[in-house]
């Protein structure tokens, strides 16, 4: 990030110089500029004094404006307002026996997590609708060990706790029953994956029950085909390309840190 003011329209950065110059307190109502647009103090505060993560949600929120996704440029004032009222119909659906999923009453963290979140999700969305097969077919061909499916594993699984067989199972793991498995015993999983076919490996849990897996077979892996994963492939291409877009306009923002000039 740079600091300046040539993102500024010319009259813009005039006044704003001649306003710090004479010590103006209007000016430094606001700790941060990005673009010309002020972060407010209690942003600020709401995102832990972090400047860089001040900056990114600033550009976030320009370019949501910019896609049509808001109309007006965010207000901290707007946004509490809005908090208000969601946290009042929150209230109300649940008092009258509605479902309200989550929290009753969002913090005012939570909910700016969630309105940047709405901002970013509809800024892939529109990525996705603009890319080209072509250019998710690029995607795919330069990302291919993302599109990796392991074969089939099939292992004996002993574990002992106190000396005594605990647990004794053959295990067949596919990619259709990894997550099942990843969420009942991450380490298992891990050590199917990596374990070669007629090896064994023995690990201590942090329970401290004794593990030992190995691994009888391991079918031939293959590359998923580009038209089954084509709906995998644009979301992550959207999420790729989100980032890199994001991070060049952050790079290109004029950045005005009222903080430094009262260090």
């Amino acid at each position: 990030m740079r600091s300046g003011t040539k993102g500024l329209c010319p009259g813009c950065v005039l006044a704003v110089w001649i306003l710090l110059a004479a010590g103006c307190g209007e000016v430094r109502e606001a700790p941060l500029y990005v673009n010309g647009e002020a972060v407010s103090a209690e942003e600020l505060s709401l995102l832990g004094d972090d400047a860089d993560e001040a900056v990114r949600m600033k550009v976030l929120q320009q370019w949501a404006r910019e896609e049509g996704v808001t109309e007006d440029a965010f207000s901290y004032e707007a946004f509490l307002a809005e908090l208000s009222e969601v946290n009042e119909e929150r209230a109300k659906t649940k008092e009258a026996g509605g479902v309200v999923y989550g929290v009753t009453e969002y913090t005012p963290f939570q909910y700016y997590s969630i309105r940047m979140g709405e901002y970013e999700r509809a800024l892939k969305d529109a990525i996705m609708q603009e890319a080209s097969e072509e250019e998710l077919l690029a995607w795919y061909e330069e990302h291919l060990e993302d599109y990796w499916e392991f074969g089939e594993i099939t292992a004996d699984v002993t574990a002992w706790a106190d000396s005594r067989v605990a647990y004794e199972e053959e295990i067949v793991l596919g990619p259709y029953n990894l997550r099942t498995l990843s969420e009942q015993n991450e380490a298992l999983a891990a050590v199917l994956l990596e374990l070669p076919a007629g090896e064994r490996y023995g690990w201590t849990d942090e329970y401290g029950m004794e593990w030992e897996a190995f691994c009888k077979n391991r079918g031939e892996g293959t590359y998923q085909p580009f038209d089954e994963v084509q709906g995998a492939v644009a979301e992550q291409y959207a999420a790729g390309m989100l980032t890199q877009e994001l991070g060049d306009r952050i790079y290109k923002s004029e950045i005005l840190d009222l903080r430094e000039e009262e260090m």
